[in-house]
């Protein structure tokens, strides 16, 4: 049951390892340690780079999150609470639309990434310098797309009214420390968003490095990449590394498609509990 002892505090410096969680809701503890986590990778991928399965966990982190934000949304007391709190509550739909918006844009982005990763590896291989061009332009449009993406998250984050309901909420009011996690939960998953959108542009950076175009075959070279012999029927080319490094970038972004896919569904669900919250029947 959520009562009048729980231990949740806004921000990590308002959080003591002393406090009571023994006398905290299960969901709670559960929620603010995926808030803990999650704030952690942020930190750590803003600081450093971060490898394929670090991207993919920063994925799963905001699916844990918002899962465990689910559970708590379901509790009465906690419904309640939030109810009762009518423009915390219309703040946090605002906040979990964007989110919501921003997942549903990174989804068709990845798709886009992945394709033309896929067309890249196949024009080197078959020596087809204009389907090349193409992919590439694709790529760098895809891009220009993720880091216009982390850049809306960094305004979220910034001056979303979620965001300042994170850092205002009351300490001792029990409505204030249901709401305002809620509003945190928001606010982390808008940091670790940027920094998930970041870390997929960082991750073909090298793409185009690799794949030069130039009216000649040099840019193949660059590949690493031999055309077949002579008596060999097929235009392909041999295996190069650089064509094995494009099929590796594939599989993480088809990864990071399964991942982002499920954080959607998970922020559609949240903001349509928050809706029925707001205006129960």
């Amino acid at each position: 049951m959520i009562g009048m002892q729980l231990t949740i505090r806004p921000a990590a410096a308002a959080r003591s390892a002393s406090l009571p969680r023994e006398h905290s809701h299960p969901v709670l503890a559960r929620l603010d340690g995926g808030i803990r986590a999650l704030r952690s990778w942020s930190a750590a991928a803003a600081g450093s780079v971060v490898d394929g399965d670090g991207r993919c966990s920063g994925v799963a982190l905001v699916e844990d999150v918002l899962a465990a934000l689910g559970e708590l949304l379901e509790l009465p007391q906690a419904a309640a609470a939030v109810h009762r709190a009518a423009a915390d509550c219309e703040r946090a739909l605002d906040g979990f639309l964007v989110l919501a918006d921003a997942y549903g844009t990174f989804e068709a982005a990845l798709l886009a990434l992945r394709q033309s990763a896929g067309e890249l590896r196949a024009g080197a291989r078959r020596g087809d310098g204009a389907m090349v061009a193409a992919a590439l332009h694709a790529h760098r449009r895809t891009e220009r797309q993720l880091r216009r993406l982390a850049a809306a998250m960094r305004r979220a984050l910034k001056h979303s009214p979620v965001a300042a309901a994170a850092a205002s909420r009351p300490a001792v009011d029990t409505d204030g420390e249901v709401t305002g996690i809620v509003a945190e939960a928001a606010a982390v998953t808008a940091a670790a968003s940027e920094a998930i959108f970041l870390r997929c542009v960082a991750m073909s950076r090298d793409v185009p490095a690799m794949v030069q175009t130039v009216p000649s075959n040099k840019w193949l070279a660059r590949l690493g990449v031999t055309r077949a012999a002579k008596k060999a029927a097929s235009p392909e080319m041999a295996p190069a590394p650089a064509l094995e490094r494009l099929e590796e970038l594939e599989e993480c972004i088809g990864e990071m498609e399964s991942g982002s896919e499920k954080v959607f569904r998970r922020l559609l669900q949240t903001r349509v509990s928050l809706l029925n919250i707001h205006n129960p029947l």
